[in-house]
């Protein structure tokens, strides 16, 4: 549609030279055609996709809290094991009192060790999961900067070579009076 409209715009325009077309012309049998060969440089684009992809491909800070998270959840996971081995822990002694007193005792270390790990669990695991989530996203964009940057270096080195012919955008306006109708062909070619 864009690319219609500007066909129309430049098919009607009484002034063309502020375009960079160059015209030529060629002659049908019902209407003569003038189409305008424009030279497209995709420089800006490229610089300005990989710019675009580059503010969200730093995962530095990603790394950093997926150890922090997980340094949270190794000493909740510790506090855990110990709280866990402590309420399970039975002793070999045969008097009754030297029973109670050490399950008492191991009950009391494991209740401790298991409310010590449950602060480090609850905020180990979101701080985890949302880096985690965040280096996998800015991954992505590194990764898609990355083939921008080498599209980008591949067509810096075509167009060193071929010259600027080598992207052209050709538009058409088009007059049929025999139907009546108007249009502009777009074409569009590497």
């Amino acid at each position: 549609m864009i690319l219609l409209v500007a066909g129309m715009s430049f098919a009607f325009a009484d002034d063309m030279s502020d375009f960079r077309g160059v015209p030529e012309t060629e002659a049908s049998s019902e209407v003569e055609n003038v189409y305008y060969l424009v030279e497209l440089d995709s420089t800006d684009i490229y610089k300005e996709l990989i710019e675009l992809e580059n503010k969200d491909a730093s995962y530095g800070a990603n790394i950093e809290g997926i150890v922090f998270g997980g340094g949270l959840v190794c000493v909740g996971t510790f506090f855990l094991a110990i709280g866990i081995y402590a309420i399970n822990e039975t002793s070999d002694s045969d008097d009754g009192w030297g029973e109670v007193v050490n399950r008492a005792a191991g009950g009391a270390a494991g209740g401790a060790a298991l409310s010590i790990s449950i602060p480090f669990f609850l905020l180990g695991i979101p701080v985890l999961a949302y880096n985690i989530h965040k280096y996998n996203v800015r991954k992505e964009h590194a990764i898609k900067r990355d083939k921008y940057q080498e599209a980008f270096d591949r067509y810096k080195v075509r167009m060193q070579q071929e010259g600027w012919k080598s992207v052209q955008l050709t538009v058409v306006p088009t007059l049929n009076l025999a139907k009546a109708s108007f249009g502009a062909n777009a074409i569009l070619s590497f």
